[in-house]
């Protein structure tokens, strides 16, 4: 069984629509991500930051292990 021209249409259609659905969507996802990248690198900052500022009390105790 051969596709018909009909087949070919409605398959270039459904491409088209899939594609104009992902480039609509594509931007909020993208924005997510971002969003949800910004704040894993905000809360390893604050990691971060907390290891540093006890290490640094430590070390200014007046004693020199």
């Amino acid at each position: 069984m051969s596709p018909t021209l009909l087949e070919f249409i409605v398959a270039i259609i459904l491409v088209v629509v899939l594609w104009q659905i992902g480039v609509i969507i594509a931007p909020s996802v993208l924005g997510w991500l971002g969003r949800l990248g910004h704040g894993v690198d905000e809360a390893a900052e604050r990691a971060t930051r907390t290891d540093d500022d006890q290490q640094t009390k430590e070390h200014h105790n007046g004693t020199h292990r």
